[in-house]
This record gives structure tokens, C-alpha cells and sequence, in this order.
């Protein structure tokens, strides 16, 4: 099948730019022909293995380095383009003969866009995948899920591992599971062997939702059988995230098996830096993390780490499998427990979580996630 994907957002790297590339090359793998549709001028960040059809109806709309009401025009100037390209798009699978059409990473507002366009009346089908509805967004979706379906080949794919549309009577919505983030360019070891020191790595974006502190107090408190160090890695955007994550690295300087880098880290360089550890931490205390699928719980799956995570992070993982732990974090004196039982008994659990990841890696696979969405 000619499958194309029309990508109209730029991204500087990261989640949409590794997803792409998922189905890229699975739809590659499962031997489809994928088809890169975007905007005139598109500016890739990576090189895809697929060929490239340009859209009309005008270039990417950027908020980068808007004021706020720059942003009131410019959102403006991108729901009329978003319509034209969905109008070139329709164009486009007709001309070209395309079996099929994704929208990788849409909101409700594509939905009341496409309504406005041709594209509703594909004689193809489009695959729109949402990466998780928050209860915020929730009324919108369904407002506009349901204004589609009287288009039969307008088909919605919700990215998630809870179903919170049981009740609303979607006949158009299907609900399919995340795929693992895998690296690229260097080798997975899938055998978890046990070496010292246990290295722990908490890597991303600095933001405070991550509860350093709490977590390098927990560390520091901690009483730990084997040895252990920690990598800290933060990539700050901001001044104001720079100048406080160079307090927490004074702060904490003197901490024995604590490795601060305060830097960004991308392609291979950070394939190898998560590949380099034993155990990846992502104590993220967010209430979005249950609507949305965390990126670095699926690269921790996928790179064959074992993963310690706030509770609110996807729980159905670890309900279905042995990947890692759960951790509290009411208090810096629970956390230190929790951590001090992780990693002293991590040399006689670590062969459980290796089953787990192998487990939740077929789970999870590319495979599975092109099969979900593309309805052959």
C-alpha cells in the first residue's frame, strides 16, 4: 500500500520526530510504501526513508519567537493553512493514488478543520492518531468525533492504555497501545547483567515537575548495599531553568556517586548515554502522564532498561508488566525505602525484569502499532 503522512508540525527533535520514524519504517518493514506529505519548504530535521510530496496552501506557521498577540495572529493564519493543506492533501491521494493517508499527531481542532475541507470525503482511508485525550480535552473530541462519523473513512486512533470513552457511544474511534522509543544507530543488550557500580540515569528536559530535589535527597539519604552511582542529565531551554539547575548542581556537588551533566543530548549521544546506564528514573509527578503516554517510560521499555516511575505514569504498564517499580512520593523518607529496596535487591530481581521488558517489548512493538492503525 502507497501510504502517505501529513506532517505539518516542526519539531526540533524528540517525540514527533522519533514517531514519524516509527511508521516510516515499519510501514517500510511490513512492506508498504510510505510517503512523506508536508508543507512547501518543510524543514526536516531527520532523513526519512521515504519519498517526499509537497502540499499547497503555504508554508509551516511557527509561534517561535512571538509575542502573545503575534501568537492570536499567527494561530489564525494557521487554522486557514491547516485547510488549505487538508484540501491539497485530498488533491494529492487522488493524483498520486494513494492507498491511505496519517495524520500522526493531531488534536481536536484537525477534526473541526477537516470538517471544513474535502479531505472529509476521501475515497481513502485517514487514520488520525491522537496521543491521549486529557479529561480538559475530552468534551471537545468527542463533540468532534461525533460530527465525523458521518464520514466512513475518517477513522480516529487514540494512543493509550485506559479507556475513557466506554460510555460515549464512538462508533469512529478506535483505542490502540503506544509503541517502545528504540534506538537507531547502536546495539540493544537485552541480557541485563549485573555489573557494579548500579548506575541509575535521570535524564530530559530540567522542568520542576521532575522532583530533583526530592530525588537527590532520597539518594543521599539512601543506605545501599552495592555500589551505586547516579547520572543526572538536564537540558535547560530557559535562563531561568539554567540558573536554577546550576543551583541544584552546587547544592548537591559534594554527594558521593552523583554525575551532573547539565547539557543537551541528541541522536547517537543520547542513544548512548541511556544505553550506558542500568536503570533509568523518571519520577515525574504529573496527573497528564495518565492520558498521555510517556516517551521516556517507552524508551526506557525499549532500550531493555528497567524504569522507576511516579505512580501516575501509564500504572497499566507495571500492572501488566515486571518492567521496573512504582515509587511514592509523598515523602523524601518513603522514597528513600523504596530506593534503598530497588537497588539492594536488584542483583537477584534484575533476570524478572529482564522477562518483563522482553515481555512489553512484543507488547509494544512497531509491528503491533502499524497493524492498530492501518486497517488492511
Amino acid at each position: 500500500m502507497k501510504i502517505a503522512i501529513l506532517e505539518s508540525i516542526i519539531m526540533p527533535a524528540g517525540h514527533e520526530v522519533e514517531f514519524d520514524r516509527i511508521l516510516v519504517d515499519e510501514l517500510n518493514n511490513q512492506g508498504h510504501e510510505p510517503v512523506m506529505l508536508v508543507p512547501e519548504n518543510f524543514p526536516f530535521k531527520i532523513k526519512y526513508n521515504a519519498k517526499v510530496d509537497y502540499l499547497e496552501g503555504g508554508e509551516v506557521v511557527t509561534y517561535a519567537g512571538s509575542n502573545k498577540f503575534q501568537k492570536l495572529w499567527l494561530s489564525v493564519k494557521r487554522e486557514s493553512r491547516r485547510r488549505k493543506w487538508f484540501n491539497s492533501a485530498y488533491k494529492k491521494s487522488i493524483e498520486n493514488n494513494y492507498d491511505a493517508i496519517i495524520i500522526p499527531t493531531a488534536t481536536y481542532r484537525y477534526l473541526r478543520a477537516i470538517l471544513d475541507t474535502d479531505l472529509k470525503n476521501s475515497k481513502i482511508p485517514v487514520y488520525i492518531i491522537f496521543h491521549g485525550i486529557n479529561p480538559q480535552e475530552k468534551a471537545n473530541f468527542v463533540k468532534q468525533a461525533k460530527r465525523c462519523e458521518r464520514y466512513p473513512d475518517i477513522h480516529l486512533k487514540v494512543i493509550t492504555l485506559r479507556n475513557d470513552f466506554a460510555n460515549d457511544g464512538l462508533k469512529n474511534v478506535d483505542l490502540i497501545a503506544p509503541p517502545v522509543f528504540k534506538p537507531q544507530d547502536l546495539p540493544v543488550d537485552k541480557n541485563l547483567t549485573y555489573m557494579e557500580p548500579l548506575t541509575l540515569g535521570f535524564f530530559g528536559q530540567y522542568r520542576r515537575e521532575k522532583n530533583v530535589r526530592f530525588f537527590l535527597d532520597a539518594f543521599k539519604q539512601a543506605k545501599f548495599t552495592v555500589p551505586v552511582k547516579l547520572i543526572m542529565q538536564g537540558a535547560t531551554a530557559r535562563t531561568e531553568d539554567s540558573e536554577e539547575f546550576e543551583k541544584i548542581i552546587s547544592e548537591y556537588r559534594d554527594v558521593q556517586g552523583i554525575e551532573f551533566w547539565h547539557k543537551n543530548l541528541i541522536g547517537e549521544e543520547w542513544q548512548k548515554a541511556l544505553l550506558g546506564v542500568d536503570v533509568i528514573i523518571a519520577p515525574y509527578a504529573a496527573e497528564r502522564y495518565r492520558y498521555h503516554w510517556s516517551a521516556m517510560l517507552f524508551t526506557a521499555i525499549g532500550f531493555y532498561k528497567p524504569i522507576l516511575q511516579s505512580p501516575e505514569m501509564n500504572p497499566e504498564v507495571l500492572a501488566a508488566y515486571n518492567v521496573g517499580e512504582a515509587v511514592a512520593l509523598d515523602s523524601v523518607a518513603a522514597f528513600t525505602e523504596q530506593l534503598e529496596a530497588f537497588v539492594n535487591s536488584y542483583p537477584e530481581k534484575h533476570g524478572q525484569y529482564k522477562q518483563g521488558l522482553v515481555e512489553a517489548n512484543e507488547a509494544y512493538s512497531h509491528e503491533n502499532l502499524i497493524k492498530n492503525i492501518v486497517e488492511i
